[in-house]
Parts: C-alpha cells; sequence; structure tokens
C-alpha cells in the first residue's frame, strides 16, 4: 500500500510540472527535446527510472521462490495504482514484467500463482496500446480525478493530429478544427494536472523509490536473468 501511494505521488508531482506549452508543436520529437520539453523528457525519464528499479527488485532475488514472491508483490503494488487511478504507475510496473530479462524465466513465472497472473492480465488490457489505448480512454473517462494518466497516450494523440491535420484550411485560413482538437487534449491533460492527491509523504519510502543505486542497467539485467535461467539450447 505505501509503495502504491509514493510512486502515486511521486508520478503525479512529475505529471503535474509539465507546463501546457511543451504539448505543442511536437517539441518532444526533435533533435533539441530536452531543450524544448525538458519536463515532458523528465517524465519519460522518470517512468524508464521506477521500470528499472522494478526489475532490478524481482532480479535481486537470487532464488526462484523468492523472485516468484517479488513479482507477486509488484502485481499487488500495480493493481493499488490501479484503485488509485495511477495508470501511469500500472503501467510502469507491468511493462518492467514484460522486459525480456523477466518475461524469459519460465522456471520463475511458473511459480506465480494463477490469480496473480490472471491479475496481470487484467491490468495489461486496461493499460494496453490496442486500438490506439481504446480501454484506457475508456477507463479515463469514467474515472474521478485526481489521476494519473499515461503521457504517452496523450503525445501519440498529439503527433497524430499534428501530422495528419494541416495548419491552414484550402482557402489559407487557420485551420480552426486542428486547434480545437489540440486544445481539447490539452485540456483533458490539466485536468488531471490539477487534481492533486492527498497522499501523506513517506520520505523513507521515496528515497527507496528515487535510489539509482538499486537500479540495473539492460545489460546486467539481462545478464542476471541468463545466470539465473540459462537457455535452453534445442536438440
Amino acid at each position: 500500500m505505501e509503495l502504491a501511494e509514493q510512486i502515486t505521488m511521486l508520478d503525479h508531482i512529475v505529471f503535474r510540472s509539465i507546463p501546457y506549452e511543451e504539448f505543442l508543436g511536437q517539441g518532444w520529437m526533435k533533435v533539441d527535446k530536452t531543450e524544448r520539453t525538458p519536463y515532458i523528457m523528465k517524465t519519460s525519464q522518470h517512468f524508464n527510472d521506477m521500470s528499472n528499479l522494478v526489475a532490478s527488485q524481482i532480479m535481486a532475488h537470487t532464488d526462484v521462490g523468492s523472485r516468484a514472491n517479488s513479482i507477486e508483490k509488484w502485481l499487488a503494488v500495480a493493481d493499488i495504482c490501479r484503485c488509485l487511478n495511477n495508470y501511469n504507475g500500472v503501467l510502469e510496473i507491468t511493462s518492467a514484467l514484460n522486459r525480456s530479462p523477466i518475461y524469459r524465466l519460465k522456471k520463475t513465472w511458473a511459480k506465480v500463482c494463477k490469480q496473480t497472473k490472471a491479475l496481470m492480465d487484467r491490468l495489461q488490457k486496461t493499460v494496453s496500446t490496442e486500438g490506439r489505448f481504446k480501454n484506457l480512454r475508456e477507463t479515463l473517462k469514467n474515472c474521478n480525478p485526481p489521476c494519473v494518466p499515461y503521457l504517452g497516450m496523450y503525445l501519440t494523440d498529439l503527433a497524430f493530429i499534428e501530422e495528419g491535420t494541416p495548419n491552414f484550411t484550402e482557402e489559407g485560413l487557420v485551420n480552426f478544427s486542428k486547434m480545437r482538437m489540440i486544445s481539447h487534449i490539452i485540456r483533458e491533460i490539466r485536468q488531471f494536472q490539477q487534481s492533486p492527491y492527498r497522499i501523506e509523504h513517506q520520505p523513507k519510502v521515496t528515497q527507496f523509490l528515487l535510489d539509482k543505486t538499486l537500479v540495473m542497467d539492460e545489460d546486467t539485467l539481462y545478464d542476471l536473468s541468463l545466470k539465473i535461467e540459462p537457455r535452453v539450447l534445442p536438440g
């Protein structure tokens, strides 16, 4: 519960800090994105850091049983994030579990209980990219803020509108329907940015969540994964 709450609090702080100007003009896709959209880049960096932490925490267990327990624990955390309307947190955790160093551990997954696997399927359905995040949109429509949506969904939408719709009509007039579509998305983001969570800060927990020394890089994770469960050669 504490982990889920503090993850949600941190996720919302990072999400809330993005100024609306950064959502205009697809700055996050440009070469100088760090200068143009520092807060969007910070948000995606935070997402990756959280995801890496979860993966590293699971891989730090040398014993197959405790590794399976760790997967079950993190999925329970993801489910509480869902209850807190933190869909970004759900994705941070499920994407960690889907990374190849963890995903390939057949013996570990064999020890994860059926209910947890069913829970994982449910969570993944909610935040799936399928049909341009169809399920997540539906969920957000019916959700009462506070909420942390997944920023990537909105960035995809904005890019889609920017690229697919001209700025001017054939008559050379400003394309207002394009402006309306963009402002509609930004308004939705702002609505979620402005509803604060009432979560008490637990410094010990956030210190752990933000501790970079606990995080392994992708290569280390993969090497460790191969050590834990070596590749089975066919034949």
